[in-house]
């Protein structure tokens, strides 16, 4: 889904990701997170008819980000297990510098709003798609293990969720070894 963004609308999705990682979905009313953008209330209301469709345009505008940052590795020349390591790096790189995102993403694959649009999310070329499609990918070249693409992505994210939530818990973050010995990890146990 393509988003065409103002400046304003870049202000109230700042601001939303910020009071939803504050005080989730249900702790941000949209007279908080007009004040927190710096913006009428009714501003919020020309670009969205209701917190609900706020919160999946910030879904969508959150997926978009990181599907540019996953496919210029993915559609890259380099050999699949090269591109293999540097997505999960890039992935988990992304997610720590941009908690805010992580935080969001996080809560929205919890809340009946990801129940809500799930279908429509799986018929498009979502960031979770196009990593099935990666996995399928090393399958069909004999390079990963002949599982399903579903449970590929739960060993791949799975891990990688992990690390950045324990980083957001004890406030730090991996070392390089710590990241390529985990990826390591991943890539022994699926690779064929």
């Amino acid at each position: 889904m393509n988003i065409q963004l103002t400046e304003k609308k870049e202000q109230i999705f700042a601001a939303a990701l910020s009071m939803i990682n504050d005080h989730g979905f249900h702790g941000s009313p949209m007279s908080k997170i007009a004040k927190e953008a710096k913006v009428a209330v009714g501003s919020i209301y020309h670009y969205f008819a209701s917190k609900e469709d706020l919160i999946i345009e910030l879904y969508w505008y959150c997926s978009d980000i990181l599907k540019n940052k996953a496919l210029s590795i993915i559609e890259s020349n380099q050999a699949y297990e090269i591109r293999f390591r540097l997505l999960w790096k890039e992935l988990v790189l992304f997610y720590l510098d941009r908690m805010e995102i992580f935080g969001f993403m996080e809560q929205f694959y919890s809340s009946p709003f990801y129940e809500g649009i799930r279908a429509h999310i799986f018929k498009q070329k979502s960031e979770r798609n196009m990593l099935i499609h990666f996995m399928e990918e090393g399958v069909e070249e004999k390079l990963l293990r002949d599982l399903n693409g579903a449970l590929l992505i739960s060993t791949y994210l799975g891990v990688a969720v992990s690390l950045v939530k324990r980083c957001l818990y004890h406030k730090n973050r991996p070392t390089d070894e710590e990241i390529n010995t985990l990826v390591d990890i991943i890539w022994n146990g699926v690779k064929k």
